[in-house]
């Protein structure tokens, strides 16, 4: 057996944190229990409600009525009842009320615990809950898109309705239902995050992936409208917070770490050396002017407004000298002008044709080149 160590000795062997890494953590402790703890009863009930049913009502009960209730309540004391979660404001709203409820946490821990000068072992046990927490809900959330159910194909009603009449949440939705190859790729992407969380080894690794398979879908959230833009903004925080003490040792490997000797320089001519740097840079800087140049070009003028653009009804069509009725399948019922000398017609039987337009302006006349392909 190994001898104690007197008490002086084994708190002179413990490294002492500072100041602001001690608060910073406090901080990261109360905000994750603010915005998570929910989840840890909401993944524990349908684990266990596998064998006993039962509990996964309880367990959204206690979910719903002890943590989210709080948490909305103070919400709405803040920003009053206007605030609705799935919008933007919402989002903004609850997360600077969670902000400023683990401020006021931090501050009141760090009056009853100041004279803690570390926080290892509760360190250690934030990461094995990080972990464990965000691996349940990335597997969660991969295995609905590996085993495709979050995303279906377009429904028959869905294919027949004007895609102007979606919201962009459910473009979103169609676009990935209709792809279902995409969607099992971004699902494995997660699936294996989650699966490399499980192991301390590869941990930073499993992070590394999630982190990015989250900023994606946080972009996606925030850009369709989404939702749920704070819960999956709190989960890439979950993410970033796990790799948050690799920082140093990510930035050596992938950005500090010295240049392989064979590929370093070309020349031992110092103004050789010079010469490249400059050249390197002046095409580096030229690569970007260009190509700033081609895409505000492309922006701007690639997508001009023809003169006759719009979407337009229409209340007569004759063919032959023969008017026809608005129950003829072959008559016209829209005819669209849009960008780029491109026309559409959507016949009264409901499919659409396109064409290739030339407008004469000063014959009056347009006149139609059918374009092959769909979409």
């Amino acid at each position: 057996m190994r001898p104690p160590v007197p008490s002086g000795l084994e708190s002179a062997a413990v490294p002492e944190w500072p100041l602001l890494l001690r608060i910073a953590f406090r901080f990261c402790v109360t905000f994750f229990a603010i915005t998570t703890l929910y989840l840890v009863i909401g993944h524990i009930s349908t684990l266990v409600g596998f064998l006993i049913p039962s509990v996964i009502p309880l367990g959204e009960r206690i979910s719903d009525n002890v943590f989210l209730t709080a948490y909305g309540w103070a919400t709405l004391q803040l920003f009053g009842a206007n605030v609705q979660y799935p919008t933007i404001a919402g989002f903004f709203a609850y997360m600077v009320t969670v902000l400023l409820e683990a401020g006021l946490g931090t501050l009141v821990w760090s009056a009853f615990d100041h004279r803690r000068r570390e926080y290892r072992r509760a360190h250690a046990w934030l990461r094995i809950y990080l972990r464990y927490l965000l691996a349940a809900v990335m597997l969660s959330y991969g295995m609905v898109k590996v085993i495709p159910g979050q995303f279906p194909p377009p429904s028959l009603i869905q294919l027949i309705t004007p895609l102007g009449e979606f919201t962009r949440m459910r473009l979103l939705w169609l676009s990935m239902g209709a792809s279902p190859a995409y969607s099992i790729f971004t699902g494995l992407c997660e699936v294996s995050g989650a699966l490399l969380l499980f192991s301390r080894r590869t941990a930073t690794l499993g992070a590394l992936i999630v982190a990015a398979s989250l900023s994606n879908v946080v972009a996606l959230n925030f850009a369709y409208g989404v939702g749920v833009q704070l819960n999956s903004t709190v989960y890439l925080l979950m993410a970033l917070t796990l790799l948050a003490p690799e920082a140093r040792r990510l930035a050596d490997v992938f950005i500090l770490r010295p240049v392989a000797s064979a590929g370093r320089h070309l020349s031992r001519d110092v103004w050789m050396r010079r010469s490249v740097t400059i050249a390197k840079l002046l095409v580096i800087f030229w690569m970007i002017g260009v190509y700033v140049r081609e895409a505000y070009a492309v922006r701007s003028g690639g997508w001009p407004g023809p003169a006759l653009y719009g979407i337009y009804d229409v209340e007569a069509f004759t063919r032959g000298g023969v008017e026809l009725p608005r129950s003829d399948g072959g008559r016209w019922q829209r005819f669209v002008v849009a960008e780029r000398d491109t026309a559409a017609v959507q016949m009264a039987a409901g499919p659409v044709e396109r064409y290739r337009v030339r407008h004469d302006a000063l014959a009056r006349t347009l006149t139609l080149i059918p374009l092959e392909g769909r979409g």
